[in-house]
């Protein structure tokens, strides 16, 4: 504990002197002593507030308004209505407190406007702004959903069988015509650039990066041999 003490020039007996040091004391720790009990130490001005949240469910209920919808939270209503129900239960939304939470409707819209956005338009204040609620809740919102939808990886995330992979090569046959050897490669790497030595004669600006030299990418497709566990 760190106690500040008021030094004065010495006065009178060692009496007085003591007594002196003693005020001093009980002033100081009356002072700590309402800092720590004083959550906010300046006033504190209500924020005006204002939210754009009824617009969420006025697009939701007409197909009409379902781009104006898919433009603010980026998915559609159907998925929008379904994460909800995969969240809902998690324990991120349970407290124990007689204050409940925001409903997690209005945390997951919050959430998905942030990742839709970007610039100014997806900062802390200006989504606060924009929903009426402080920056702290955004911020609280946002890491729920995160949670409750990294918990859903094993549900939703998985190898594709050897049939499902058939479905796919099959589409890409007819729509690009992608044959021959390439069509049993499944899995595809970007790899680094290899630079080289100078601009090539033939078409030598397609090769520009945008590292400012020039270079082949080198992609690696790994085959699709390994069956089911690919």
């Amino acid at each position: 504990m760190i106690v500040r003490m008021i030094f004065t020039p010495p006065v009178g007996n060692i009496e007085e002197q003591a007594a002196l040091l003693v005020a001093n004391l009980l002033v100081d720790l009356k002072i700590l002593h309402a800092i720590r009990n004083t959550r906010y130490l300046l006033p504190r001005t209500p924020i005006p507030k204002h939210s754009n949240l009824h617009l969420v469910e006025e697009y939701s209920r007409d197909v009409l308004f379902q781009d104006r919808f898919e433009s603010m939270l980026r998915v559609s209503p159907y998925v929008y209505e379904v994460l909800i129900n995969l969240i809902s239960d998690h324990a991120v939304f349970q407290n124990q407190s007689h204050n409940r939470q925001t409903p997690v409707w209005i945390q997951l819209a919050i959430t998905l406007y942030r990742l839709g956005h970007y610039g100014n338009a997806a900062s802390v204040r200006d989504v606060s702004h924009n929903f009426g609620f402080s920056e702290g809740a955004v911020e609280s919102f946002t890491q729920r959903c995160f949670t409750t939808l990294e918990s859903l990886h094993n549900d939703v995330v998985r190898p594709l069988t050897r049939e499902e992979k058939e479905v796919e090569k099959e589409w890409i046959d007819a729509h690009v015509g992608f044959h021959g050897l390439w069509r049993e490669g499944w899995v595809m790497y970007d790899g680094t650039i290899v630079v080289l030595h100078e601009q090539p004669g033939f078409n030598g600006d397609a090769y520009f990066t945008r590292k400012s030299n020039y270079g082949l990418n080198v992609q690696v497709c790994g085959p699709d041999t390994v069956g089911d566990a690919c």
